[in-house]
């Protein structure tokens, strides 16, 4: 990494991951009303998805995670304790970055901190027996809970829109969906992927200024791979 980027790079790596699950649009959004009836969707008040790992759980983790060499240059790790936190975020969301029901679990967070950040977050966990495919059904059902919804802070209002995608093999089980934060003539876009391969389950975040999942599908792969 060049000297000095650091510092930016964690900067840009919340700034983006803020933007693409609903802390920050245009300004600052905060409240997920997650029903076109009003209906209000709690947030999580959950810390980073990280726990504390005995040596053979690390071993059974780290092999499963993202690395710096499966980004393009310019991409770096934000290593900041709050990195993959979810205080404040949509409970559809947070429900994924911390693999709700996993008994342990971690994550890493990556960024391009260019002009127009982007990040991408992955948490895997590893469940007991028979749970993580059925985990999957239940973190889908969670995530489209907020299609049609609204995230708003004060003058600001943004509308939810959540669509299937397709990127390739999701292993036993899972999903993979865009949410689409619409505000005016600005939209912001996550993509989610949801896979699960016997007892472990992996989600991968792209919080992203663009509608195309191209590349995300591609990272995907790489994911599912090292299941």
């Amino acid at each position: 990494m060049r000297a000095g980027r650091t510092g930016r790079a964690a900067a840009g790596t919340r700034a983006a991951l803020a933007l693409g699950v609903g802390l920050a649009m245009a300004g600052g959004l905060a409240a997920c009303d997650a029903s076109a009836t009003a209906t209000s969707t709690t947030t999580s008040t959950a810390a980073a998805p990280t726990t504390t790992l005995t040596r053979t759980q690390e071993a059974a983790i780290k092999p499963l995670l993202l690395t710096g060499s499966d980004f393009p240059s310019g991409w770096a790790q934000d290593t900041a304790k709050d990195a993959a936190g979810t205080k404040g975020t949509p409970s559809c969301v947070a429900d994924l970055v911390l693999l709700k029901d996993s008994n342990i679990r971690s994550s890493v967070v990556f960024a391009d901190a260019g002009s127009s950040p982007t990040a991408i977050i992955q948490t895997v966990g590893l469940f007991s027996p028979g749970k993580a495919a059925a985990s999957a059904k239940t973190l889908k059902s969670t995530f489209e809970s907020c299609n049609g919804g609204t995230l708003s802070s004060g003058k600001v209002k943004a509308t939810i829109g959540i669509k299937a995608i397709s990127v390739g093999s999701t292993g036993d089980a899972g999903f993979a969906a865009q949410m689409i934060l619409t505000e005016g003539a600005q939209s912001s876009y996550l993509d989610i992927l949801y896979a699960v391969k016997g007892s472990n389950g992996t989600f991968l975040g792209w919080s992203t200024t663009t509608a195309s999942t191209t590349w995300f599908a591609q990272l995907a792969a790489k994911v599912v791979a090292k299941l």
